[in-house]
């Protein structure tokens, strides 16, 4: 008998620390709680290899929020805890199939982070996250890479 492959569906909720890559990717498909987004970012903050620096593209493309968990909780969390603990950008897409009430929790919670941008759109969410990168320009070490040091300041 062949093997088959197995279908893997969607997650509906998860993340990604990837250093290599320089990004952070969370994602949220389907009917998922409040509360459960509250966990996923406490889980993610908790992370050994999450780093404040590191930019992220929340993907929440398809998400359908419950009303389990209360929307002050989540809040709280993200006014607290998390807008603490970034200190790189965050690009926040949603769809526009979204209930209009949950676009704007969303649309309030991402404005009350300094460095984050809402898009209807992933493509120019992408884009956003590589100029800004781009615009903050490269580290002391990716400057040298190849040059051991020749360009460093003095110590």
């Amino acid at each position: 008998m062949a093997p088959t492959r197995g279908y893997r569906s969607r997650v509906p909720l998860d993340y990604h620390i990837s250093p290599d890559q320089g990004l952070i990717t969370i994602s949220g498909d389907g009917d998922v709680s409040l509360g459960a987004l509250t966990e996923l970012g406490q889980s993610l903050l908790g992370d050994e290899e999450y780093d404040p620096r590191l930019p992220q593209l929340l993907d929440f493309r398809g998400l359908r929020p419950l009303p389990e968990g209360t929307l002050d909780e989540l809040r709280a969390f993200v006014l607290g805890p998390y807008r603490d603990a970034v200190t790189g950008n965050v690009a926040v897409v949603i769809d526009d199939h979204l209930e209009n009430h949950h676009a704007a929790d969303i649309f309030l919670l991402t404005c009350a982070i300094h460095q984050a941008e809402l898009f209807s759109d992933y493509d120019q969410a992408l884009k956003w996250l590589m100029r800004r990168a781009f615009a903050t320009g490269l580290s002391a070490e990716q400057e040298d890479a190849g040059r051991d040091g020749a360009h460093r300041s003095p110590e």
